[in-house]
């Protein structure tokens, strides 16, 4: 059961994977022609100022674009001396809890920028606050309009990003949390997990236990 639905949203996160990486790369395509322009503005003397604002929205943005990838690829920043003194299944217990435990805070995290842009999580942001004894009730939605200075765009909507994005990457969790617990539950039956960098090794070959991971 546990590896038919690690299937079924595996399918769903390739579809995802899929359409994030090119809108990484156009974004960072994007930045580095907005920076060329601003270096370019300040040899010749003309004026740009909207090249400047414009990295402070691509920048944020191409970090929120990637990191649903970077989880599902574990091409995050690993630390794996402890994974690797801990037996095997001492150590697929500690990558279940790290992955519990991002899932958690990019859940606080959705709260949050759901409020932000004003929208209220209702009974599922009262089970958290109970859950978490964190109260984001007080957390309240950009007071339009706020834009951002020479783009005159609403802040409202360059954040709205964020919200969509962690939703994207707590996809990304629940697929490494469903493969974790299919091999605690049944190591020898269980799909091979991806290494770091999201290469799958072969059936039966141990998997890196970063904390990254």
């Amino acid at each position: 059961m546990l590896g038919a639905a690690r299937r079924a949203l595996a399918r769903v996160n390739r579809w995802i994977e899929a359409v994030l990486v090119p809108l990484c790369g156009l974004t960072i395509a994007a930045m580095l022609v907005v920076v060329c322009l601003t270096v370019a503005a300040r040899l010749t003397g003309l004026s740009a100022p909207w090249t400047e604002k414009l990295i402070l929205v691509l920048l944020p943005a191409l970090a929120f674009l990637a990191a649903p990838v970077a989880y599902r690829r574990r091409a995050n920043v690993a630390l794996d001396m402890l994974p690797d003194a801990l037996p095997p299944r001492a150590a697929m217990v500690l990558r279940l809890g790290v992955h519990l435990a991002v899932a958690l805070i990019l859940t606080i995290g959705l709260d949050l920028t759901l409020r932000k842009v004003g929208i209220d999580p209702g009974a599922w942001g009262r089970g958290l606050s109970a859950l978490t004894g964190i109260d984001l009730t007080s957390i309240r939605p950009f007071r339009a309009p706020i834009k951002i200075p020479v783009l005159n765009i609403e802040w409202r909507w360059v954040y709205i990003v964020m919200p969509v994005m962690l939703s994207l990457t707590l996809l990304m969790v629940l697929e490494q949390i469903l493969g974790t617990l299919d091999h605690l539950i049944a190591p020898t039956r269980a799909a091979p997990l991806p290494r770091r960098g999201g290469d799958t090794p072969a059936r039966g070959t141990p998997p890196s236990q970063g904390l990254g991971e």
